[in-house]
């Protein structure tokens, strides 16, 4: 296969096959046990063909690791420049070292309506993405080489240029910052709840005999509560007094 296959619409197709086999098989029999010869195998492709894509077995996962991470910070930052950035401009939306201050209530609830959206549109993705989920979870408990890759979702909760949220919203008011009890807070009662839902979805569904839509939508109604515990008066706290 030449150079110009790999950037047809064939040399995307045999790449999906084989990112599609390396995580049935990582889901499976786990990351260390699968070689890249099963790879080859479930893609029905010739394992030479695999290293025209991937340089390794490991770049297999990293693909997965990232390709997740990219496009939930493009969900992300389209909620933040839609949302956020556009409040703050308006002078709908104050950001505070504690608080997200509101001008009024009806700024408040278009807010935490626009943010429920939001909320739903990441927990579809993961769950559509469970699969790739399920594998990072599995290997985020062993002691390998992979242990860390769940952690890299705090690359997106850091206070510098490099993390494109935090750089998006300081650019509209300088005033935000991550505290450290912000970062708990959004790993531990924000990332690792969507996390730990879509790895074990289908595992609750089964034990619980809930319909997909019962299930979606009883979590959902569960994450509104949890942003209504952080609303006090016109603001919405980032963290405790």
């Amino acid at each position: 296969m030449g150079a110009e296959d790999l950037e047809s619409g064939s040399g995307v197709e045999t790449r999906e096959r084989i990112i599609n086999a390396a995580i049935e098989l990582f889901s499976q029999k786990g990351y260390d046990a699968t070689r890249v010869n099963d790879i080859a195998s479930v893609a029905n492709v010739n394992k030479a063909l695999i290293y025209y894509y991937f340089k390794s077995k490991q770049d297999i996962l990293d693909f997965m690791v990232h390709s997740l991470l990219n496009n939930a910070v493009s969900i992300t930052m389209d909620f933040i420049h839609t949302n956020i950035v556009q409040m703050i401009k308006k002078g709908c939306l104050d950001i505070l070292p504690d608080r997200l201050h509101f001008v009024n209530e009806e700024a408040k609830q278009e807010f935490i309506q626009n943010t429920c959206k939001f909320y739903e549109r990441v927990v579809d993705y993961a769950l559509e993405k469970r699969s790739i989920i399920r594998i990072l979870m599995l290997e985020s408990l062993k002691n390998g080489k992979h242990q860390n890759s769940l952690f890299q979702m705090m690359d997106f909760v850091a206070n510098n240029e490099n993390n494109p949220i935090f750089k998006a919203i300081s650019n509209a008011d300088q005033d935000f910052a991550y505290s450290e009890e912000m970062v708990l807070f959004r790993f531990f009662f924000s990332i690792i709840p969507i996390v730990s839902f879509a790895a074990y979805y289908d595992d609750y569904k089964e034990v619980s005999a809930l319909s997909d839509k019962e299930l979606r939508a009883s979590f959902l109604r569960v994450s509104k509560i949890i942003i209504a515990s952080m609303v006090s008066g016109s603001d919405i706290l980032l963290k405790s007094k």
